[in-house]
This record gives structure tokens, C-alpha cells and sequence, in this order.
């Protein structure tokens, strides 16, 4: 199990985000053809079946639940804090209002609180910054998957403390997979004979992201049976995979899904160090999105050659990514 691709696949999957959040941001019609090659839902569901499979090991191998809440609040919480601070003072530069009407604006201390508490989705934007970007003022909406992440932290033991109830774990992990996999298609359902977005945006909290957890996690516990059926499952895996993306269903997609990551995952061992000089994945993730919103706003994607303003954007992303990997979450 130790040898493996993970740090590849993360940094490969927070990769395809930043691109997907960029032809989406730029608002650049030639860059929009290339969307439908960087799926960032895709990336993020991904992520949720490594998060099952590595935070199962993380737990099982840590000796007391205080010393794993420790860890996972150490690998988390330093950058998340810093990106949410830092967004909050800087853009005070990008802000419509004067620095102390800013500072004093009760939507700031909202945001901090808010975003400070996972809770985005409560204050999403900063006092007057980003109001002219013709779509949401959010100041950094990928960070709505990090309450999602924290969530599966803190339901891990729970999971797992059921899971060692049954003889046959496998009948608890099917339990819960088909739960969520229904609470996320019947308010998807709900959502689109309504209107009403408030039902999908139900459906992309924890229950619904749960199938890709619990994905991860009975691979973990199955990984020799894994590992023995590896290139068949991976054949079925891919089909069944192709199949529902081409009908737009997501039944089988969170475990089908999570073999084709675990396989890549487990294979092509050159990848098994790409991480020697920064775990970035995490760092880009989370700062990517304001960076990509402050180059529109300048209007660097009408002004100069959308390609080269994005590929100093990705240079930046990265270079940042090494700092906060280098000088906060190391």
C-alpha cells in the first residue's frame, strides 16, 4: 500500500480544477472549447474516493483519536486559514469601498466567520470585490468541498465503529453507499422539477458525496481482492463509468470511479515519488480560485493574449502552491 501514485493523482486531479475554474472564469470564448477535457466535478469526486481510502489509514494507524484529529487539523486547517485571511485582507485593494469602509463593513466579519467555520455557502463574497465579473462575487467557491473533507474527517470513526458490526463489512458499505447515492439523485430530481436550488445544494453535502467516500474506504478494507482482480475491474470500471456519463447517471459512477483511481493509483511506479519537493496539490486547490478571479477583474483575458495570461496564471497558482506547502502546511 505504501508504494503508490496518490501525490500524483491529487496534484494531477487539484490540476484539472484550476484549468476547469479557468475556462470557466476567463470567460474567454476560445478557451471554452477545451472544458469538456477538465472536468472539475470529475476531479473533486476523485478526491473524495482517495480521501475514503487514505483517511481510513490515517485513523486505523493513529493511536488514539485525539492524536488523528490532531493530524487532520494539521494537514488542514494552517493554509485553509491563511487563504480565507489573506483573500480577506488583500482584496480590500480590489474592493469598490474605501479601506475604512471596508474594514468596518459588517459583510467582512460575516465572511471570516463564515468561511472561518467551513460554512461558505452562508458569505461567500468580500465587501464590494468582484461585483463586475457578470457572474457570483464568491470569493473562493472551491472551498465548498473543504467542509465536505471535514465532514468525512469527523464521520470516519463513526463510520467505521458501525462498520466493525457487521461480519461482512462489505453489507454496511453497500448500506451506505446506495443511501447517499438515492439522497443525492432524489434532490438532484427534486432540484429540476421545482427550480429550486436549494435541493441541489443539499444534494453536494456530505450524504451525497458519501458513495465516493465509502467507496474509498471498502477498497481499503477489500485492497487484496482489489489488487488480485485488479485489470478486470478496471475493464468493467471504465464501461460502466463511459456508460453513465454518456446518460448522465450516477449510480454506479462513485465505485466505478474509485477502481479507476485506485488502479492508476497502484500502477506506474516512476510516479511513486512526484511529490519529493512539495505535496502542492492542496495548496493550489485552495488558492487557485481567487487568483483566477483577480486576473478577469484586472481584465488581463480582454486586454492581452487570453493563452499566455493563462499560462502565467497556472505558473502562479504553482508557485504558490510551493510556498504554502514549503513555508505553512510542511
Amino acid at each position: 500500500m505504501r508504494q503508490n501514485n496518490f501525490n500524483f493523482l491529487r496534484f494531477y486531479f487539484a490540476f484539472v480544477v484550476v484549468i476547469g475554474h479557468l475556462i470557466e472564469l476567463s470567460n474567454v470564448d476560445s478557451l471554452k472549447k477545451f472544458a469538456p477535457y477538465f472536468s472539475a466535478y470529475i476531479s473533486v469526486t476523485a478526491f473524495f474516493c482517495i480521501s475514503g481510502f487514505l483517511i481510513t489509514s490515517s485513523y486505523l494507524n493513529t493511536p488514539s483519536l485525539k492524536d488523528y484529529f490532531k493530524k487532520r487539523a494539521a494537514r488542514l486547517l494552517p493554509a485553509y486559514i491563511l487563504v480565507v485571511i489573506v483573500c480577506a485582507f488583500f482584496l480590500s485593494f480590489m474592493s469598490r469601498y474605501s479601506f475604512h469602509d471596508y474594514f468596518t463593513h459588517p459583510q467582512l466579519f460575516r465572511y471570516l466567520v463564515a468561511n472561518l467555520s467551513f460554512l461558505n455557502f452562508v458569505q461567500p463574497c468580500l465587501p464590494g470585490v468582484f461585483l463586475d465579473n457578470g457572474s457570483s462575487c464568491a470569493v473562493n467557491a472551491a472551498l465548498w468541498t473543504l467542509k465536505v473533507e471535514v465532514s468525512f474527517y469527523l464521520a470516519i470513526p463513526i463510520l467505521l465503529y458501525f462498520a466493525n458490526k457487521f461480519k461482512r463489512k462489505y453489507i454496511f458499505f453497500l448500506l451506505i453507499y446506495f443511501a447517499s447515492v438515492v439522497y443525492r439523485n432524489y434532490l438532484e430530481h427534486l432540484s429540476d422539477v421545482s427550480g429550486n436550488g436549494l435541493y441541489s445544494m443539499l444534494s453536494h453535502q456530505l450524504p451525497g458525496f458519501l458513495s465516493y467516500f465509502i467507496s474509498g474506504i471498502g477498497l481499503y478494507y477489500y485492497y487484496d481482492f482489489f489488487m488480485k482482480n485488479k485489470k478486470l475491474l478496471f475493464i468493467i470500471a471504465i464501461i460502466v463509468f463511459a456508460v453513465e456519463r454518456r446518460f448522465g447517471w450516477e449510480v454506479f459512477t462513485p465505485v466505478s470511479l474509485s477502481v479507476i483511481v485506485f488502479t492508476l493509483a497502484f500502477s506506474f511506479k516512476q510516479f511513486n515519488s512526484f511529490a519529493r519537493h512539495g505535496d502542492i496539490s492542496y495548496g493550489i486547490y485552495i488558492f487557485h480560485y481567487p487568483i483566477i478571479r483577480i486576473a478577469y477583474s484586472l481584465g488581463y483575458f480582454e486586454n492581452y493574449n487570453p493563452y499566455l495570461v493563462s499560462l502565467v496564471v497556472i505558473c502562479i497558482v504553482i508557485l504558490v502552491g510551493f510556498v504554502s506547502w514549503h513555508l505553512v502546511e510542511k
